[in-house]
């Protein structure tokens, strides 16, 4: 953890622009499909949600001219209604999703702003961790190769997991 950090920040201060295309290209391909996937997803459900608008207006008309009973309308409109509740809240969730997105670029700036407050550590302490580490995945370990490997991912704040995460050789110790 430390070794990454070191690196992270050592790189970040020795070559700001540099830091900076690497972590946005490894966020910016996921983030694109997840974005173009989000923006198509929330294009048919608000396509969904206009249709929905027309077929309850469409059933209250067939209610009023005594094309459709009362109770059939009700049972209609209220099953509509339920999917077009489904479909606005999972449409404010899209739009969560495209926003944070376009978020990403200042995070950049916020990440690049915290890196200048600190000097390269020499050891861990929790505000460091706090302050520039959001998560940390330990993945299980892998033995196949003889020697017990395991993949340690450091998230950091404002910009996630970036490409100097690397799994930790241990050898075993029997």
């Amino acid at each position: 953890m430390l070794e990454n950090l070191r690196e992270v920040i050592a790189f970040t201060r020795a070559d700001t622009e540099g830091f900076t295309r690497q972590a946005m290209s490894n966020r910016m391909e996921t983030q694109m499909k997840e974005q173009a996937q989000a923006k198509r997803t929330l294009e048919q459900q608000e396509r969904r949600i206009t249709e929905i608008d027309g077929i309850i207006k469409r059933l209250y008309e067939d209610n009023i001219s005594g094309k459709l009973t009362d109770e059939r309308f009700s049972k209609m409109s209220a099953d509509y209604e339920q999917e077009q509740a489904r479909f606005q809240l999972s449409a404010k969730e899209l739009w969560q999703t495209v926003e944070a997105c376009e978020q990403q670029s200042v995070n950049m700036d916020s990440f690049i702003k915290l890196v200048k407050k600190y000097t390269v550590p020499d050891k861990l302490f929790p505000e460091l961790l706090h302050a520039f580490v959001e998560k940390i995945v330990v993945h299980a370990p892998d033995k196949s190769s003889g020697h017990r490997t395991q993949q340690i991912d450091i998230h950091y704040n404002f910009i996630g997991e970036i490409g100097l995460s690397h799994a930790i050789d241990k050898k075993e110790t029997a």
